[in-house]
């Protein structure tokens, strides 16, 4: 820690990671059953829940960009991260409250895209708060934060299962509602510190270096993307593949999502260890070629205790795809943490929209496995795009300086 810097009264790190594990819970209770409630709670058609997934992801970009801008230029991030708070609570909790059409579009076309940001708020306050304190730490925080990040889908996924068999399925949005709460609590506290406090003076402190994106960077960027189409695509169409086509039940997609949440765990540790000795670009390409393989042996699947036996690449793998980009994309506009953390939900988002899209189009009520197909050759095409970009355009600019 810095010598002027203040010396923190609460447990800083401890705090965020409560905040982050709230919102994993609030991401877990509702993710594996959206389509469930949109398709056969609310009677929305594929076509009907893809086109207001698009528009969502669409207001999710202009949130996520917006609120990423602002952080690194208000006196204090850690409004921003309640805000983003308080909107999740608002939008699950309208779904939970009125259970109509109009509330599921209004939520997650308005509300819920504010939301979605808290996940890149937290992390893009964490590190502007290491990177000001304890910059050498700062690689490894942000992964102990993302393992804490997937402990909540291991505990999270079977109570949302019991609950939406037990009750009904839009009592998961009720529970999100509460860990939204949960998670501006954990910034509430962070207010009666000083020492917590990060704005726009420590980030310059931090990094005063502005710039631009590198080119290896952005096209990499766009590899990603579509990894995380694939992503989103799979994460849709799992949930109701497990049902139609396997045979399962809504407690079995809660603990389909919690083994995986749970085998995450020590991979990202160990992805996280890796870091150190590996590019960063390389392990994301290893994880998404893992995914592709995971996709694959998908489709051969027959019951749900094949795909539970399969939760072990989809763990591997995810825990690579959704931990090593967050410090890729952190690093991606020097100086400039808030609005670089906010490419991960750019990414989110536009992924969010193109998986809409194919799933809208692709998707049919007799089965969903073609989709798994079409999300390991995305997989693929976007491991390829990620590893060629650092191979060409890197020399070029090593040649070029």
């Amino acid at each position: 820690m810095t010598s002027d810097a203040p010396q923190p009264r609460l447990p800083i790190t401890a705090l965020i990671a409560a905040s982050l594990f709230f919102n994993g819970t609030g991401y877990a209770a509702t993710l594996p059953y959206t389509g469930i409630v949109a398709i056969e709670g609310l009677g929305f058609s594929n076509a009907d829940y893809a086109l207001v997934l698009s528009a969502g992801s669409v207001a999710g970009v202009l949130a996520s960009v917006s609120l990423g801008y602002m952080s690194d230029r208000i006196g204090d991030r850690r409004m921003l991260v309640l805000f983003a708070a308080l909107m999740g609570a608002i939008g699950y909790g309208l779904v939970y409250a009125l259970r109509s059409p109009l509330a599921f579009v209004a939520a997650n076309c308005v509300i819920i895209p504010f939301g979605g940001a808290l996940f890149s708020q937290c992390f893009g306050y964490a590190r502007a708060y290491q990177d000001a304190r304890n910059p050498g730490r700062a690689e490894f925080t942000i992964t102990i934060l993302r393992t804490v990040f997937s402990a909540s889908w291991v505990l999270m996924p079977p109570v949302a299962g019991w609950v939406a068999a037990t009750y009904q399925v839009f009592d998961v949005y009720g529970l999100a509602a509460v860990a939204y709460l949960g998670s501006g609590l954990a910034f509430v506290i962070l207010l009666f510190d000083p020492a917590a406090r990060v704005g726009k003076a420590e980030t310059r402190t931090a990094s005063t270096a502005g710039g631009s994106i590198a080119k290896a960077v952005l096209v990499g960027i766009g590899g990603i993307v579509l990894i995380n189409v694939a992503l989103r695509l799979n994460g849709t169409a799992a949930p109701l593949a497990i049902v139609t086509d396997f045979g399962g039940t809504l407690a079995d997609v809660g603990t389909c999502a919690a083994l995986a949440a749970f085998l995450e765990i020590p991979f990202t540790l160990a992805w996280g260890v890796a870091t150190r000795r590996w590019k960063k670009h390389v392990l994301i390409t290893c994880s998404a070629l893992v995914y592709t393989l995971y996709l694959f042996l998908l489709t051969q699947a027959q019951t749900v205790t094949d795909v539970l036996w399969l939760q072990i690449f989809n763990g591997v793998a995810v825990a690579g795809l959704m931990s090593i980009p967050i410090s890729y994309m952190q690093e991606a506009i020097r100086g400039q943490v808030g609005l670089s953390t906010s490419l991960l939900d750019v990414v989110f988002v536009l992924s969010g929209l193109l998986s809409a899209a194919l799933f809208g189009l692709l998707a049919t009520s007799t089965g969903y496995v073609a989709l798994f197909w079409i999300s390991g050759v995305l997989s693929l095409i976007g491991a390829l795009v990620l590893m060629l970009a650092h191979r060409v355009f890197e020399p070029r600019l090593a040649a070029a300086g």
